[in-house]
């Protein structure tokens, strides 16, 4: 229950504080005077954001604060939740307080203790419930639905829990996810790598330090082999066979010896000559076998070399593959590979931890959906009937409404569970795995059909109502404020319409801004909204009206100003006829 309200340099409110009765409080006054000033306040509490010009004084900073009184077992828990600490007495009082400066900061406190808005937001929830214009025009909504059938079927406790389920699992999903396109990603790069790693691993890089060394070693076979070669080809030129098939060296000295050897009897000169031809053949032989000899004793290791070639070939491929210089630097390269890819076994791990994780979040996730499925289907099996009742009071004795569930619930397994929740929006999937439409029809003969079709704004005021008296039946405890239900109707109807708000406020306190004398007059108390302009600034001003001012109010709103006697017999009529139902 609200007891006191506090509100402090806010739009064209100056300082107003007020102590609330139990009860219905009707809050009237003319159009633009300031009303929906108050809602605006104390959406403040309830988490709104506050507006630039919120201000009455820029210089100042704004207040509202409201004091509750509450026996709610989840109020106290809440609270004890909060505060770490258990509540003094049943009936515990709140102080909600928040608190906006000048520059724009939010502090928020309560009893004194300085909390976060989010505390803030959730304490102020329990202990209020508003109703602005929007929420009646929003009754066809599936959201709105949802809501308000959950606080009939007193499940909305199972709706958060499945809801932070829901949360759990959507948050492991997209985890899985999003390992899961890296997990493919590195799959495709550790294929790479393993490639890469094997042919390091496979290349000589251990033969040698440098690949100079490697390549100096190989140029040594290769002048050996090209040594052995070239004095072969030499000493086959002296004394052997030439290799271009010509004459070997040796062999046309003889042949000169031969032609020699007829005149060197004759002439001295010749024969002293020849004898120095000879000299030259048997050096030729000399130097033919030294050349065998030098041949003989260069005998490269053919094998070795092609393998010091095979290895200089794939050393200076990598290090031209990978742009690098040294083998070292290739070495390095291949532990790298070697780390990374050793680190890649704990990624399948990692994988399926993640999908069996995310197996027993959707688990846990369906089982909540079932739950709350359960609850709602057991709290509101009559609730065709029980709103027929209502809505008959309410000047709608022939409106049917029927709760079409559009379930999925039954049936589902793992996959199908997923695909559906990932399927909706998430404003949806938080309400469960029920798509309840309020199927409505107005008239006899005519078949129900979805809400926002075919009813017009006074019905779904109506059906609002209906809906939020209900609410209470089931034993909650909030402050109820609603912000022109009213709306849309007149006459017979809003005489209906005020009954039920003065039946539901014997049980529970309700605040209600109208526009309507017959509803107004059923208050228990009536404050009225003023806009006042004095020294050049306009202020809004609320006060309690007494029984004499209330009558005028009253003829006012039935008569407008220039109002006459028969509008003041008029409204005295009206409180006098409302005083029996009090």
């Amino acid at each position: 229950m609200l007891l006191r309200l506090l509100i402090r340099n806010f739009a064209l409110i100056g300082e107003l504080e007020l102590k609330v009765g139990p009860g219905l409080t009707v809050i009237t006054g003319e159009t633009g005077a300031g009303k929906s000033i108050l809602l605006d306040a104390i959406g403040l509490l309830l988490g709104d954001q506050a507006d630039p010009g919120s201000y009455q004084n820029s210089n100042l900073r704004c207040v509202v604060e409201m004091e509750f009184r509450s026996h709610d077992p989840e109020v106290l828990a809440l609270w004890n939740q909060i505060n770490n600490e258990e509540p003094h007495s049943a009936n515990f009082e709140f102080i909600l307080r928040r608190e906006i400066s000048p520059q724009r900061r939010s502090r928020c406190l309560i009893n004194d203790r300085v909390s976060s808005l989010k505390e803030l937001k959730n304490l102020a929830t329990l202990l209020l419930d508003l109703s602005g214009q929007e929420e009646a025009v929003a009754v066809d909504k599936r959201q709105t639905q949802v809501l308000l059938l959950d606080q009939i079927a007193c499940c909305e406790d199972l709706r958060r829990e499945y809801a932070a389920t829901f949360s759990e699992w959507l948050q492991l999903r997209q985890a899985l996810d999003s390992f899961l396109t890296e997990y493919e990603k590195s799959q495709r790069e550790e294929e790479l790598n393993r490639f890469h790693y094997e042919e390091l691993r496979s290349a000589p890089l251990e033969n040698w330090t440098r690949l100079v060394d490697c390549e100096n070693q190989l140029s040594i076979q290769e002048n050996a082999l090209d040594s052995r070669e070239k004095l072969t080809i030499a000493a086959a030129s002296l004394v052997g066979e030439a290799p271009n098939g010509g004459q070997a060296v040796a062999d046309q000295l003889r042949d000169l010896l031969q032609q020699l050897a007829g005149i060197s009897g004759k002439d001295s000169e010749v024969a002293s000559w020849a004898e120095n031809l000879k000299s030259v053949l048997l050096q030729i032989r000399e130097l033919a076998r030294d050349a065998e000899s030098m041949a003989e004793a260069r005998v490269p290791d053919l094998q070795m070399t092609q393998q010091l070639r095979d290895q200089v070939d794939v050393l200076q491929g990598l290090l031209h593959k990978h742009r690098l210089l040294e083998l070292q630097d290739l070495r390095d390269l291949r532990e790298k590979l070697a780390s990374f890819l050793d680190s890649g076994q704990g990624v399948d791990e990692r994988r399926k931890t993640l999908e069996a994780q995310e197996a027993r979040a959707l688990e846990k996730c369906r089982l909540a959906a079932m739950r709350l499925h359960l609850a709602r289907t057991k709290g509101l099996n009559d609730l065709s009937k029980r709103l027929a009742v209502k809505l008959a009071k309410l000047s709608m004795e022939h409106a049917r409404l029927v709760l079409d569930w559009n379930t999925i619930v039954s049936n589902l397994n793992e996959q199908s569970t997923a695909d559906a929740l990932l399927e909706w929006v998430p404003t949806e999937a938080l309400m469960g795995l029920d798509r309840p439409d309020l199927l409505f029809s107005a008239n006899p003969g005519q078949d129900p059909r979805p809400l926002g079709q075919v009813a017009s704004g006074g019905e779904k005021s109506r059906l609002l109502l209906a809906l939020k008296s209900l609410v209470k039946e089931q034993g909650r405890d909030h402050t109820r404020i609603f912000d022109e239900i009213d709306a849309g109707i007149s006459g017979e109807t809003a005489l209906r319409m005020g009954q039920m708000l003065s039946e539901m406020a014997k049980n529970q306190q309700i605040m209600l801004i109208t526009h309507l004398p017959q509803i107004a007059a059923l208050g228990d108390h009536h404050w009225h909204v003023t806009k006042e302009v004095a020294n050049e600034q306009t202020r809004t001003a609320l006060s309690v009206l007494s029984p004499k001012q209330r009558q005028e109010t009253l003829a006012r709103m039935i008569g407008g100003d220039r109002y006459g006697k028969a509008a003041l017999q008029q409204a005295l009529d009206l409180l006098e006829t409302s005083r029996p139902s009090k």
